[in-house]
């Protein structure tokens, strides 16, 4: 399906409804999700109190102002409080009184009013500060004002415009595509100004004010367009769009040397694609692929029965909309359409029902799993894609367990030899089964359709449709042939170790993902493993206890990233000019796997021949420091 096409020419009227009278976060809300953002669901991993906070120089006897209170306690279109990176900015709370105040000249405030400035954020070095003027601090939305050159000026025209327009300045340059016009390709044809100025139409927000750039911004299909102005502009003129052709279509309006893929900036997130899948078609015999399971029989079956008292458990005005029971039905779980999952364990003493807000869209699917120490887990999942996972005995975890952008359709949960499994299955037929001991996961490509799963302790996964149930026999030594690998992984202190850019809590995680039969997965993994661990100037001690690991997951001939992977190795091995001494260790890691990688130079990939090449190159060229 062809996305919609949005028209950020028409954004100025857009902003004109909101001033007259609409919801004053709704506008927000839009532009998040128009360049991509989704809400990851779960609990927000940032609060108001996880910034500066400092105590000092804040007026207790001033009120904060309504729309900053409001988009604290949203957890629906707070983008920043699950994902502060994409702001690079420092937050206050309490908002604390700047030591500068509002000149007297400014025309701000009136004569003899009160000129202090509430700081309430701060850009990431400090460089200037945003904040509401003391003396609107009783209006429900005032104005913003930033500190430039030493002085207050209006920044946005409300509290709710600017967290808007600031979600506009950041998120287009993360999930969008981008192109920036250097000061002097500009200097050197001014008729490129005259030529957005003529072509495309103001968004109707005042200027941005950030590192000395006045930055005025336009809107055209599907992107927006900032003309820099000012001594902080080293990007006179910089292009975000929705799509690659719409960048193409303005800076060929601009008359701008796009100069093809170099010149243009890819997403920094891109949503992973729903699977291509046609409905549930499972026979007797069929057998995947890869061995991971085998249809022992196809008929027709209900799916066990839940106690009624588990549908007791939401009560009025919600509405119930999934239920589930354990294996003994000592544990009942309804979820309603609120989004509330609502538990009880009958076989307590005094039974009580704990009823929590995890979900953000109706509960579509439950599962109730105890174990023989006696902890119950539950797993819910929703019409939004997203799956939480928890102990009764504790607090649900902040982040969801799992999430994508497909409802959830059905869940299942057992205690296999192995340990507790899991088993999820989305509206467009992907099914994921997880080992919990060790966070492996596989991903079975079954069909649409499903509106049942059930998952016996003998490692079988029932599933059902319309047409009836298939009872599928799961390999878990195929399903997870990594499982042990993660187990030793968590073996390592990697909080110990170092990286390139810091401690090496991230390693175990990404080689796990080194590990994912999607294709984009374990190359994003592998890529990111190489800042991590491949510096010429870092100590990097994470990387010689990570070498064995990548080596076992390049002999596997399933690996979706092996010539990147190989590549990687092969680099490792490269440490002439290393410092501290470190490169004894880390050469002879990859030395000392060289022998089961040497039967690579005869793969029948190219990519992976000339990897081989490198990577006996780099280990005969380092010597040892």
């Amino acid at each position: 399906m062809t996305p919609e096409i949005i028209d950020y020419g028409q954004f100025a009227e857009r902003l004109r409804e909101q001033q007259q009278g609409r919801p004053r976060w709704e506008l927000l809300d839009a532009v998040q999700r128009e360049w991509g953002y989704e809400d990851p669901g779960g609990e927000p991993g940032h609060s108001r109190w996880g910034g500066e906070n400092r105590t000092d120089g804040i007026d207790w006897a001033l009120p904060v102002p309504q729309a900053l209170n409001e988009w604290w306690d949203s957890a629906s279109y707070n983008s920043f409080a699950f994902k502060p990176r994409l702001y690079w900015v420092h937050t206050q709370w309490p908002p604390k009184i700047s030591d500068l105040e509002v000149a007297p000249d400014s025309g701000l405030v009136a004569d003899g009013g009160d000129a202090r400035v509430c700081v309430f954020m701060s850009e990431y070095h400090y460089s200037h500060e945003w904040g509401y003027l003391a003396a609107e601090a009783e209006l429900p939305d005032p104005r913003v004002v930033v500190s430039v050159g030493g002085e207050w000026v209006v920044q946005s025209r409300s509290l709710s415009e600017f967290l808007m327009q600031l979600a506009f300045e950041r998120m287009p340059a993360h999930y969008g595509w981008t192109l920036r016009v250097r000061r002097a390709t500009v200097d050197a044809d001014p008729e490129v100004v005259r030529r957005l100025e003529s072509s495309y139409r103001e968004l109707g927000l005042l200027p941005w004010q950030e590192m000395g750039t006045d930055a005025l911004s336009y809107g055209a299909p599907d992107a927006v367009i900032r003309h820099g102005r000012g001594p902080g502009a080293d990007f006179r003129i910089v292009i975000n769009a929705r799509t690659r052709e719409a960048l193409i279509a303005v800076a060929e309006t601009l008359g701008v040397d796009w100069s093809g893929d170099k010149a243009i900036r890819p997403p920094a997130e891109v949503p992973a694609p729903l699977e291509d899948l046609g409905p549930l078609s499972l026979a007797e015999g069929e057998t995947d692929a890869r061995g991971r399971w085998t249809v022992l029989s196809r008929g027709y079956s209900n799916p066990p029965s839940v106690p009624g008292a588990a549908a007791s458990l939401v009560e009025a005005p919600g509405a119930l909309r999934s239920v589930a029971a354990d294996q003994d039905g000592t544990t009942l779980a309804a979820g309603d359409t609120e989004g509330f999952v609502h538990v009880r364990e009958t076989d307590d003493e005094s039974p009580e029902t704990i009823s929590l807000a995890l979900h953000r869209a109706p509960v579509s699917a439950l599962a109730c799993l105890k174990l023989g120490s006696g902890r119950r887990l539950v797993l819910s999942g929703d019409e939004n894609g997203v799956i939480r996972y928890w102990n009764t005995r504790r607090k649900p975890m902040r982040a969801p367990f799992a999430r994508r952008s497909t409802p959830v359709r059905a869940l299942a949960a057992a205690q296999l030899e192995t340990g507790p499994a899991l088993a999820a299955a989305w509206d467009d037929g992907l099914v994921r089964v997880w080992d919990l001991g060790s966070d492996a996961v596989a991903g079975l490509r079954l069909g649409t359709g499903i509106t049942f799963l059930g998952m016996d302790d003998d490692a079988t996964l029932h599933v059902t449709d319309a047409n009836g149930t298939a009872s599928l026999d799961l390999d878990t030594a195929k399903l997870w042939p990594h499982r042990d690998l993660q187990l030793r992984l968590d073996g390592v202190d990697w909080g110990s170790l170092w990286t390139a850019r810091g401690p090496g809590h991230m390693i175990p995680e990404l080689i796990g993902k080194v590990t994912s039969d999607d294709k984009k997965t374990a190359m994003d993994a592998v890529h990111d493993l190489y800042r991590l661990l491949v510096s010429k100037e870092a100590a990097s001690t994470a990387a010689v206890p990570a070498i064995p690991f990548l080596v076992e997951l390049m002999t596997d001939p399933d690996n979706k990233s092996r010539s990147t992977l190989l590549l990687l190795i092969a680099d490792l091995a490269d440490v002439r000019q290393a410092r501290g001494g470190r490169g004894d260790a880390q050469l002879a890691a990859v030395r000392e796997a060289l022998p089961t990688l040497r039967y690579l130079h005869d793969d029948p990939e190219s990519a992976i021949r000339w990897a081989a090449n490198e990577l006996e190159q780099n280990c005969a060229a380092s010597p040892a420091s």
